[in-house]
């Protein structure tokens, strides 16, 4: 069985009457207050009941605090035990405010209770605290919409790159583009985001080139209507469980077409390399961003994005560094 709480309330004489109301109070609600009315008898020492029996086993002082307490001697020497018992870790203390008063600067920085206002609420904030309540709420289940979210990757917001990773689903080996999807579809696949949250996630990712948005009249509350991959965002997120790296295959293009002199299309690409026709668009377009080749497009090419890739000094310089 759980042993009672005690507590000890210091007062001033003058406010006799309301102490032991407070005392009484307490009693009901399971706390075993000690006050010098009912504790000393006559002859007692005062010392004895005061500072070694009463303030020495005590779980909680309570002071109150009221025009008399505040000078009253006896009080203070209270207190001041009080204080060095509270410095120990044995003592909790909590101010009673029975009317407006100079609070005593050691009280300052402590939480008071304030009996003026309501008498009643305030005795339960005192039992709350005397038996270790709290009113925190039970901590919950991490709702789904946070659960569900991809972790960062590379600095993207979790939104951001739960998103792009959508944007890396499979799709059929034989395709040359990339497969976009529109607000809608994105929504369904992440209903765990608000329509604000879809929006600003696809600005992010167009922000650092990962996405290239079309945007359209009539979309709200959406920004845009649909959003594709570019290789970047294949780039960015290669340390994810890709089924390939997108690194090795632009080394592998650029090889390729360093070895033909007078350039190559894309089948030519794809027999020398075995890769997808998307993965070569892919490949291509980082070497053609960075300089790396020189590129004619012209219509009729599908599945490929491009008609002819030629190799110029810094292809060749590419291969060298980056492809023994």
């Amino acid at each position: 069985m759980s042993k009672n709480k005690t507590a000890f309330l210091s007062y001033a004489h003058e406010d006799r009457g309301f102490a032991e109301r407070i005392a009484t109070e307490l009693r009901k609600a399971g706390i075993d207050v000690k006050i010098d009315i009912w504790e000393i008898k006559p002859g007692d020492s005062l010392i004895q009941k005061i500072f070694v029996e009463g303030l020495s086993n005590c779980d909680t002082f309570l002071i109150l605090l009221s025009n008399a307490s505040v000078r009253s001697k006896w009080v203070r020497e209270e207190l001041d035990y009080a204080m060095i018992k509270k410095m120990d870790g044995v003592t909790r203390i909590i101010p009673l405010i029975k009317e407006k008063c100079e609070i005593p600067p050691p009280l300052r920085t402590l939480l008071w209770v304030d009996l003026s206002v309501d008498f009643n609420d305030g005795i339960r904030r005192v039992v709350k605290s005397i038996h270790d309540v709290s009113e925190k709420p039970p901590l919950g289940k991490i709702p789904d919409y946070i659960t569900e979210l991809k972790n960062s990757v590379g600095g993207l917001s979790r939104a951001a790159s739960t998103v792009g990773s959508i944007l890396l689903s499979p799709r059929d080996d034989q395709l040359g583009f990339e497969k976009g999807y529109t607000a809608e579809e994105i929504h369904h696949l992440v209903s765990m985001l608000t329509e604000e949250e879809i929006n600003d996630a696809v600005d992010e990712l167009g922000e650092y080139g990962l996405v290239h948005t079309r945007k359209g009249i009539g979309t709200a509350p959406y920004n845009f209507v649909s959003v594709e991959p570019t290789y970047a965002l294949f780039l960015h997120f290669k340390e994810e469980g890709m089924d390939y790296d997108p690194i090795e295959d632009i080394k592998t293009v650029a090889s390729a077409v360093a070895s033909q002199k007078s350039g190559i299309d894309g089948n030519g690409i794809q027999e020398l390399c075995n890769l997808q026709p998307v993965r070569i668009n892919r490949a291509v377009a980082y070497l053609e961003d960075y300089g790396i080749v020189r590129v004619r497009k012209f219509l009729g090419t599908a599945p490929y994005s491009f008609g002819h890739v030629e190799a110029i000094r810094k292809t060749r310089q590419f291969v060298e560094e980056n492809c023994k």
